[in-house]
């Protein structure tokens, strides 16, 4: 286990925000972070990644992993290139330029490496993003809507790189609106609605336990209730 929440809360002025969840992140494991919007998921990633404090409850680290963090969109400067964006992070973070280079490769950006991020169109940036997602470290990848602005090609290719990841011995972290994404490829899964944890845990067994096909008709099952 990397981290438990214990009632967990995170409560802004309109209500709006985190009631009392409670779940574990488990290592090695891709977990889903599901729900439609504000469902609490990007306010759950701030309380992952320490941009904010819980209301009451706790997230308890078992692990003190290293945690790289992919948000749902990021300004980068636009006077630098790509090759720049990720020098500065490999500078930081001790990855030499051949790692640099490979991951520009893995995201299909090695041949405009040297293109200010000004001309990249929303679907490069956000291939951008994921490059600096990957640098660096095995530990734990939160990914917040890493969907947003890639088209079927790369949403594929995003997949295939999450599984890498695992294979790797790390622990992804994605949110995500798309049920059905979240169940191709997730081990594990937790269910948000209205700011509460409607299921949590292995997706397979989940699906078991309430009789469902999909976690669309889990999901539709929850809220009805």
């Amino acid at each position: 286990m990397i981290v438990e929440a214990k009632n967990l809360q995170k409560i802004y002025k309109n209500n709006r925000g985190i009631h009392d969840a409670n779940f574990t992140i488990r290592k090695g494991r891709i977990v889903a972070l599901a729900g439609g919007n504000g469902a609490g998921k990007s306010t759950l990633i701030r309380l992952l990644t320490k941009q904010e404090k819980p209301t009451n409850g706790e997230l308890i680290w078992h692990q003190d992993d290293f945690v790289r963090y992919m948000p749902d969109d990021v300004d980068f400067p636009s006077t630098l290139t790509a090759q720049e964006v990720l020098g500065l992070l490999g500078s930081l973070k001790k990855v030499g330029k051949g790692e640099q280079d490979e991951i520009l490769k893995k995201v299909g950006l090695f041949e405009v490496k040297k293109q200010k991020v000004s001309s990249f169109s929303k679907g490069m940036r956000q291939r951008l993003n994921l490059a600096q997602s990957l640098i660096g470290g095995d530990g734990l990848i939160i990914m917040d809507e890493p969907t947003n602005g890639l088209d079927p090609y790369w949403i594929a290719q995003l997949k295939d790189m999450m599984a890498q990841e695992r294979n790797r011995g790390a622990t992804v972290l994605f949110s995500t609106h798309m049920l059905a994404f979240a169940e191709q490829l997730a081990d594990d899964v937790i269910i948000l609605h209205e700011g509460r944890i409607l299921a949590a845990g292995e997706v397979q067994q989940l699906l078991r336990d309430h009789h469902c096909g999909h976690l669309e008709e889990l999901w539709l099952q929850k809220i009805d209730l």
